[in-house]
């Protein structure tokens, strides 16, 4: 149960989104704070779209930042938050797909910035190319999940034209179809639609976010009492089981408040206390 003696306790915190994040974030925020999110007014797809016709104004953790500072326009609140994802092959095994979530929290009034990532497996994401016609289309389509997951038909030489919200297999053959139709290659690119709205494994990658945002939160500085206090980095050098000598190995974390900088160290969580020699560079040299 929430303590009515935090400070987000019955606070309102506004939501950046579209989408309809708040089926995934508010429930943890309600039950580990006591919160309610609110969703603010305002066209989160300015901050770049996943259909690609709109580029993301920064970096990932960046633009999450300026989408959360959105919801101050539009409600008299003191705290933000909204999300942020990117999915795609992953560079070291490109044939599996994966992606980041990123969630930004800002509290203005106490000068609290937080962000939290989340990285997963657990997607559909998967991007294919078909010409008019193609008589694979509709099974394809079929094992991506479709149409209770969504999914885009882009033009591949045009991509500023995106087809969306599509809710039947005629529809989206009708849409490969047109689009093949007009690229300069002949082919239209069909790619999952990874807004959360469309998307319920997305959804469900943001509701464990949620709770690990929340969780964050409800721990608050044991000098000044902010909430926020966790993990910001950890320091290496986990000693060698045979010689003693510092290896590459994390030997502790270190958590933190981004309010008046309190650090603590704690011990790694498996709470290992040595390294394996074959990861000691010392004992390698030999």
């Amino acid at each position: 149960m929430p303590s009515a003696k935090h400070p987000y306790f019955a606070a309102r915190i506004g939501l950046a989104t579209i989408h309809c994040k708040e089926r995934a974030i508010a429930a943890p925020f309600r039950r580990v704070l006591g919160a309610e999110i609110v969703v603010a007014a305002g066209d989160t797809d300015q901050f770049g779209t996943f259909s690609g016709e709109i580029a993301r104004p920064d970096a990932l953790i960046e633009t999450c930042l300026m989408k959360a500072e959105l919801a101050f326009g539009s409600l008299d609140v003191d705290c933000a938050l909204a999300s942020e994802g990117s999915y795609g092959p992953i560079d070291r095994v490109p044939l599996v797909p994966g992606g980041v979530e990123i969630m930004a929290f800002v509290d203005r009034r106490r000068g609290i910035r937080l962000v939290e990532t989340l990285a997963t497996h657990r997607t559909n994401w998967r991007l294919f190319r078909f010409k008019a016609g193609d008589p694979t289309l509709r099974s394809t389509v079929a094992a991506l999940g479709f149409p209770e997951f969504g999914l885009f038909v882009i033009s591949s030489t045009d991509p500023s034209r995106p087809v969306k919200d599509l809710s039947t297999l005629d529809d989206v053959v009708a849409a490969v179809d047109s689009e093949a139709g007009r690229s300069q290659d002949g082919e239209a690119i069909v790619i999952a639609d990874m807004r959360a709205h469309r998307n319920p494994t997305r959804m469900r990658v943001l509701r464990a976010l949620g709770w690990k945002l929340a969780k964050r939160l409800e721990r608050l500085c044991s000098k000044c009492g902010a909430p926020g206090f966790g993990a910001v980095g950890n320091r290496r050098g986990l000693p060698c089981e045979a010689c003693g000598q510092p290896t590459d190995w994390v030997a502790f974390e270190i958590d933190g408040c981004s309010v008046c900088g309190h650090a603590e160290a704690r011990p790694r969580r498996d709470r290992r206390a040595a390294a394996p020699q074959s990861w000691c560079p010392s004992c390698r040299a030999r």
